[in-house]
């Protein structure tokens, strides 16, 4: 398989990437996803999906990526050393890991994901699957550390007391605010436009970008997308298969009945 990753070449060079959520896990939106142009797929394996555990299902999902010229955007359940390893040796570039209480937490996590870490040998295993194209990758230690990105995103108390720790973490590579979530643990249940909740994000951000890590958010109208890249956001995602065909096909539905 192609080992480059383009999304943490884009990043880490200061462009912007533009995503969209796939629901239906589906290869074949995943690979109209790269035939549009969109630079990256999220998938869901917290709160929905099969099991991240199943090796062969991300080994459809890194192909199909790679046929369309798409990257893949895997949010983990959790920050298990084992699991990071094996969504790795599948062939998955970007991985993120949702509601980080620290930062030992999210060093156990890097160190998972690297051959070498920090100067010192990293967590992550010899494996001979897709990512080490089945064993006949000559460089595949040196260029998985080079392209394999780690992220986590910010959305408890917690992680935010230790962020500045958080941020100075070898090898993280992104940062993605989670401001539902946030709003559940500030006492303010899904109300992501509360004054603490808008100011703590501010804060976020803010430390984000003095620290210089790349940060994400969703945005799903041109608008806001515009006002997030503004705002300093590297990594947007905007919109979904299953929201774009309710939205799209309800409007000509109703554009029908309008005409009859």
């Amino acid at each position: 398989m192609d080992q480059h990753n383009s999304f943490r070449e884009r990043i880490e060079n200061g462009e912007v990437v533009l995503g969209a959520r796939s629901v239906t896990f589906s290869p074949t939106v995943i690979e109209v996803y790269g035939d549009l142009g969109i630079d990256f797929v999220w998938l869901d394996f917290e709160h929905q999906g099969p099991s991240p555990y199943d090796s062969t299902l991300f080994e459809d999902l890194t192909r199909a990526a790679e046929v369309g010229g798409t990257e893949l955007f895997v949010r983990l359940p959790s920050a298990d050393p084992a699991l990071i390893r094996k969504v790795l040796d599948a062939g998955v570039r970007n991985v993120f890991i949702p509601r980080v209480d620290s930062a030992e937490e999210v060093r156990r996590a890097a160190k998972a994901t690297r051959f070498v870490y920090d100067g010192e040998p990293g967590e992550r295993g010899l494996a001979s699957g897709r990512s080490r194209t089945w064993g006949s990758a000559d460089d595949y230690v040196e260029t998985e550390d080079e392209e394999v990105c780690l992220g986590v995103m910010i959305e408890k108390t917690t992680a935010v007391d230790d962020l500045e720790n958080i941020l100075d973490v070898p090898e993280l590579g992104f940062v993605f605010i989670g401001p539902s979530d946030l709003s559940v643990q500030m006492g303010h249940p899904n109300e992501k436009s509360h004054p603490e909740v808008r100011d703590q994000i501010a804060d976020i951000q803010r430390q984000c970008l003095d620290a210089g890590v790349p940060m994400g958010c969703i945005a799903n109208e041109p608008e806001a997308v515009a006002e997030a890249i503004d705002d300093g956001h590297q990594i947007i995602r905007m919109g979904g298969d299953l929201s774009s065909a309710k939205s799209v096909l309800s409007e000509r539905l109703d554009r029908i009945d309008d005409l009859r």
